[in-house]
């Protein structure tokens, strides 16, 4: 908002005296000099003795909006320029200057309209083009906004706004290439220009350009060392490239120039989660919520977090799923339409599959051979693809995919009309509260049956959703139905459908027959290993003294975090001689052929693995869990039970440590496990594409029947038995 721009009417109504008048002329002139130079107590008096002689002055009541809008006041120069417009409704600056106030209130649809006036009314006026371009794109309208920006740069070429709030948008829309030389085209009208400096930073980030982000990320602190924004996305580079102790410091620097900062919080308690200190992690994602209680990212992740420490009862975090749902999602809720399929319960159904994880991710690996088994005849299929850097996963699945629905940039009310549109029968989510996940959508019911599976082990707390995809063993009827808002709909042989690796090597004998001790091993992410857990293994380590352990995250390619980790263990007694530690490893070859120097694998607890639990029993290393009481730490029951291999299960309190004592000391038993787990998989439900593939649909062909079975309105789920 440029107070240089003041619209000065075409015709007055009004009849001044002429001595007077040129009192007000004068004055008015002063005002915009003080105005310009930043001098704003100065300019407002002037204003005012302005208004106080003609109340009805539209350029000193336009002009004091603009100070009023400059001082953060919105709804003050909201007030102020409307009272200019009934004296001058035509001028484009007011329209302008009105949209932008507007716009800082957060009401972007008037924000829109005023600025779409300013531009009919000019059509050459380029701060109007950005101004609506800016409306848009926080709409998530990025085409919109990208051809308001192309505009304002056509009228005014250094417009260095105009060029990175173009290149956001096309960032914004998965156009990378696109976007780098219109950053950098700022950049050379603008080389100090810090904002655009972080923008292109982020930009390498996203395309693998690690070393030139972080020159960039540096330059803008060099030109602004107090900037939050610099600081924190230096953050996230960091964290990203495994620079843990850096990462951290540059949160904590956020935080020491402003305590209040919400997302530093949320970053800062993401890195506590990756290294296992949930108690932190918790701690600071609160105070992100209380910081910024319209923060949904914090308060998804809080709900993640929870899972993470015993700490936590399944009813509390119930109830903290709850009170996301009643702040974020029941007011969308509420204003659903209703749905007009047809209610033909054998017909074919439109599915759709909803997930940021059709990419190289745990998720996409359990989904893809269920794509490639679906009944075609009986489900016509959807995936709705919210991925911020796909890959040649992510083609892969699109191709088998019958249709796909790129989701990047688009607002979630734009998403959910979307899916209507296609006439999606069944909407399946696979990502929960997890990251870059789209529980906005699920929240407006944009399809009459509603499900989750997979990619969040717990409720989703939406009455919109109607049921959850698992087993018996991962939820025992009764307590979990308890504390779910989803129907539970359990499927006969787990909720799992694993697909090998090509790439896994062969199974190799017992390393410990070469290596003369037991190596035990957990691949999880740190993220599980909390203080319960090292506590436990220690007790092993402790147990048989010349064993050894391996751990694998990618937090653990910075020497820090290994050194934080051989830290917990030693407060144990355990030396970190005996801890060999990866990051980590791309190649899967790679990953995988580290089994051959395991013997055991040992869950975490609370929170189970599934991938490393799946990939550790095909390479022929037995995994032992414990049985817990939530979904959470049940996932490992489900998997073993499913296989046959309950004893690998410690059913009470204390007997992990017991069975994984005997086990490392029965070197028989090892050896006949290390033989026999692929086959057994080879020949489980786990690995049957195609049966696991019919149950599904089995279950979604039900959920269906019911909702057909239901009044309008109804939700089938929500009365209908486990």
């Amino acid at each position: 908002m440029h107070p240089k721009a003041p619209g000065l009417p075409r015709k007055r109504a009004l009849r001044y005296n002429p001595v007077v008048m040129a009192t007000i002329g004068e004055a008015l002139a002063s005002a915009l000099k003080h105005h310009q130079s930043g001098r704003l107590d100065e300019a407002e008096a002037l204003y005012r003795r302005i208004l106080a002689a003609r109340p009805e002055h539209a350029d000193a009541n336009h002009l004091l909006g603009v100070v009023a809008y400059q001082r953060g006041d919105h709804r003050g120069a909201i007030t102020l320029i409307e009272k200019a417009l009934v004296h001058n409704p035509e001028a484009a600056a007011y329209h302008k200057n009105l949209g932008s106030a507007y716009q800082g209130l957060g009401d972007l649809d008037q924000a829109v309209a005023h600025h779409e006036t300013a531009v009919r009314l000019k059509p050459d006026y380029h701060e109007a083009h950005h101004g609506l371009a800016e409306a848009l794109r926080r709409q998530r309208k990025h085409e919109g906004a990208i051809a308001s920006y192309r505009e304002a740069v056509a009228l005014e070429p250094d417009f260095i706004h105009a060029h990175n709030g173009l290149a956001i948008s096309l960032v914004a829309l998965g156009r990378h290439e696109e976007a780098e030389p219109v950053y950098r085209k700022a950049l050379e009208i603008k080389p100090e220009f810090a904002e655009a400096h972080i923008n292109l930073a982020n930009l390498l980030k996203l395309r693998g350009k690690r070393k030139d982000a972080e020159a960039h990320f540096r330059k803008a602190l060099e030109l602004q060392p107090r900037s939050i924004a610099g600081l924190v996305n230096l953050g996230n580079l960091y964290k990203d490239m495994g620079r843990v102790g850096e990462a951290m410091a540059n949160y904590e620097k956020a935080l020491e120039i402003k305590p209040g900062f919400a997302p530093a919080h949320n970053n800062l308690a993401n890195l506590h989660k990756d290294q296992g200190e949930s108690v932190e992690a918790v701690a600071h994602f609160r105070k992100a919520i209380e910081f910024d209680p319209a923060l949904i990212d914090a308060h998804s992740n809080l709900l993640l977090s929870l899972h993470y420490s015993a700490d936590f009862a399944p009813e509390e975090i119930f109830e903290t799923h709850l009170d996301w749902a009643r702040r974020h999602a029941e007011p969308l809720t509420a204003r659903a339409a209703p749905h007009d399929n047809t209610r033909e319960p054998d017909r074919r159904l439109r599915l759709g599959y909803v997930s940021p994880d059709l990419r190289r991710h745990p998720v996409a690996s359990f989904l893809e051979p269920v794509l490639s088994h679906h009944d075609r005849a009986g489900f016509e299929l959807f995936c709705y693809a919210n991925v911020e850097r796909p890959d040649k996963v992510t083609e892969r699945l699109r191709a088998i995919a019958g249709g796909w629905r790129d989701l990047r940039g688009l607002p979630d009310d734009q998403v959910a009309k979307m899916v209507r549109a296609d006439r999606i029968d069944i909407l399946v989510d696979l990502a929960g509260h997890t990251a870059y996940s789209r529980m906005g959508v699920f929240a407006r019911k944009p399809a009459p049956v509603q499900a989750g599976w997979l990619g969040y082990p717990n409720t989703t707390g939406l009455s919109a959703v109607d049921y959850r995809i698992t087993d018996a063993f991962a939820d025992p009827p009764g307590a979990a139905d308890r504390l779910h808002t989803e129907q539970l709909a359990r499927l006969p042989h787990g909720f799992h459908c694993f697909s090998p690796a090509v790439e896994a090597p062969a199974v190799v004998p017992p390393p410990v027959d070469t290596a003369g001790h037991i190596t035990f091993a957990s691949f999880n992410m740190l993220s599980k290993v909390g203080p319960a857990v090292i506590a436990r293994w220690s007790e092993i380590l402790l147990a048989l003294p010349d064993a050894r352990m391996i751990l694998k995250a990618p937090p653990l390619a910075d020497a820090g975090a290994r050194e934080r980790l051989a830290a917990r263990f030693s407060t144990h007694g355990i030396a970190a001689e005996r801890l060999e530690m990866h990051g980590y490893i791309p190649a899967p070859a790679g990953h995988l052929a580290l089994y051959n120097k395991v013997d055991i694998a040992l869950d975490t607890f609370p929170y189970n693995g599934v991938t490393t639990t799946c990939e550790a029993l095909w390479m022929g290393v037995p995994v032992v869990a414990e049985a817990g009481n939530s979904h959470v730490s049940r996932v490992g029951v489900s998997l073993l039970s499913n296989l046959g291999l309950g004893e690998l299960i410690a059913e009470r309190p204390g007997g992990y440590v017991a069975l994984a004592l005997d086990l490392a000391r029965d070197r028989a038993r090892l050896g006949n496990l290390r033989e026999s787990l692929r086959p057994r998989m080879e020949s489980a439900p786990l690995t049957d594409g195609t049966g696991f593939t019919r149950a599904l649909e089995s279950a979604f062909r039900e959920m269906w029947r019911r909702w057909c079975g239901s009044a309008p309105g109804q939700s089938a789920a929500k009365s209908a038995s486990t």
